[in-house]
């Protein structure tokens, strides 16, 4: 631990730990001037704040119970980032009033004017602040208005060193900002592109106008697909109990359209009642939630049902001509290994 603190942050706290005040005081008053000056330094010690950026357990806390939208949290963070930054620089520049004696040129020399008809003055702490905040805002931001500026060597030392800095945190933040909002339409940009692919392809291969605009029709109406493959690519990522679980919990609803699916989760919750291990039957289910594949069909397509069961969760169906809506079912003999048994459906 000793030997980590000194490669970190040891340096830095035997600087800001000076007492510089003390120090001007004993070598007399013509010292202080200087010694004014190098008190800038103990600001560095506000460089250890940073460290709160960094995930901690307390986020994890908040993280855990609740469905924490990640894109309005880094924003809200680099909100707090940049009016901090503003802050500290509205500081130090603020501390450059002290620095210089008052014969000399200052940057409120420009505003003092105008705030004394409001009887307000450089010796309020508040307005002070107000007009180093302003300053520092929109030289941060890249705005300038040029209404202020330094107006002696110390303040323009400082200000070089604020506008170099505030370049580099505006240009971090704005491109933080900007990667957020654009993972936050992520999808449609994915979709955009590939109807983009799709008419290319279309264009190039000379295809009919009817057949392009069933092909628009299809992918326009089944947007939610890419929802379906991002929700299946999570489930990969979980463990084996995990995936049962969640399957299970998507898919019991449709599980339960088929009728023998249903009387025999009834039977499980009976079983539960009695006080019987329904574990291996849970797990039935479990694995029969895995199996469910997601597909999609164009209008007016024709398919036949050869041993498999199909749910219908979203669209319309003619079964042998008979029209079904969301929750039809039909193929419940795909279990029958006989197929001559098996009734057809078109």
């Amino acid at each position: 631990i000793a030997l980590n603190y000194l490669k970190t942050w040891f340096f830095l706290d035997v600087v800001t730990l000076v007492p510089f005040d003390i120090l001007g005081l004993t070598m007399g008053h013509e010292s202080i001037a200087s010694w004014k000056s190098i008190r800038v330094l103990r600001v560095l010690r506000l460089l250890k704040l940073f460290r709160l950026l960094k995930t901690s357990r307390i986020m994890h806390r908040f993280e855990i119970p609740y469905s924490i939208p990640y894109q309005h949290i880094a924003l809200f963070r680099f909100l707090i980032i940049l009016l901090l930054m503003v802050h500290w620089q509205s500081c130090v520049w603020g501390m450059t009033l002290q620095l210089v004696d008052g014969d000399q040129p200052q940057w409120l020399d420009d505003i003092e004017p105008t705030d004394l008809l409001f009887g307000q003055d450089r010796t309020s702490a508040l307005t002070t602040y107000i007009a180093s905040f302003y300053f520092c805002s929109y030289t941060m931001t890249s705005v300038g208005y040029g209404d202020l500026g330094p107006k002696n060597i110390v303040e323009r030392m400082v200000c070089i060193f604020m506008v170099m800095s505030s370049g580099l945190c505006w240009a971090y933040v704005l491109g933080e900002v900007c990667a957020i909002v654009a993972d936050f339409n992520a999808e449609s940009q994915i979709f955009r592109k590939k109807m983009h692919h799709l008419n290319r392809m279309m264009a190039d291969q000379e295809l009919p106008f009817d057949m392009r605009s069933r092909l628009r029709s299809f992918f326009l109406s089944n947007r939610f697909l890419m929802q379906h493959l991002t929700q299946q690519e999570l489930l990969q990522q979980l463990s084996p109990q995990l995936q049962s679980e969640v399957c299970t919990a998507l898919h019991l609803t449709w599980i339960g359209k088929v009728h023998f699916f249903a009387q025999f989760m009834r039977l499980v919750d009976a079983l539960e009642k009695r006080g019987v291990n329904s574990a291996p039957y849970r797990a039935c289910i479990a694995d029969i939630s895995r199996e469910l594949e997601f597909a999609a069909f164009a209008q007016q397509e024709s398919f036949d049902n050869v041993q498999v069961l199909y749910i219908l969760s979203k669209g319309l169906v003619a079964l042998n001509s008979r029209v079904q809506r969301d929750g039809a079912v039909w193929g419940e003999d795909f279990v029958l290994s006989d197929t001559s048994l098996i009734r057809p459906v078109a």
